[in-house]
């Protein structure tokens, strides 16, 4: 019997020598992957944050480059504003009114468009735009519309004179 007690106590303690030991396994275990995900997130924010810059980068230097032609296109259409208002100048009255009132329209959506360009400038100096996919998306949105009205203005000014041949 003092051997069945003997025996009894031995296996209590050899039991609990093995879960304490394993509890003490799955809390560094547990510390481990706690550890692993700080890291994950600090690698996450990182790469969100680079991501954030390069994508800044790009549409800041895809901006410059827009916007610098974007102002030699205006600047042409301001000197082929200035040459037809000299040729419209030699016209006969009837065609100077009427030509001089299309141009000073087209005259006025070239400078809606100057200072659309502006405004747009301004936000980039200021630092107003959110750079993000969204932000890429919508610049080039913009880009786009912008293009579309300055090549719309520059064929109304040359149709300007069309209507006159006939």
């Amino acid at each position: 019997m003092k051997t069945n007690i003997l025996s009894f106590i031995i296996i209590i303690f050899m039991t609990g020598t093995v879960l304490t030991s394993c509890g003490q396994t799955s809390k560094q275990d547990a510390k481990q992957v706690k550890e692993d995900v700080k890291e994950l997130n600090k690698d996450l924010s990182q790469g969100a944050k680079d991501t954030s810059e390069e994508i800044k980068t790009t549409v800041k230097a895809d901006w410059q480059k827009f916007k610098t032609a974007s102002e030699a296109t205006i600047e042409n259409t301001e000197k082929e504003i200035a040459a037809l208002r000299l040729k419209i100048s030699k016209a006969n009255d009837n065609e100077k009114e009427r030509l001089t009132t299309a141009l000073d329209k087209l005259e006025q959506k070239n400078i809606e468009l100057k200072e659309k360009l502006a405004q747009r400038s301004k936000k980039f100096k200021e630092d107003m735009i959110t750079f993000n996919e969204t932000a890429k998306a919508n610049e080039q949105k913009f880009e786009r519309e912008f293009t579309h009205d300055t090549n719309e203005l520059g064929t109304a000014l040359k149709d300007l004179f069309k209507d006159n041949v006939n």
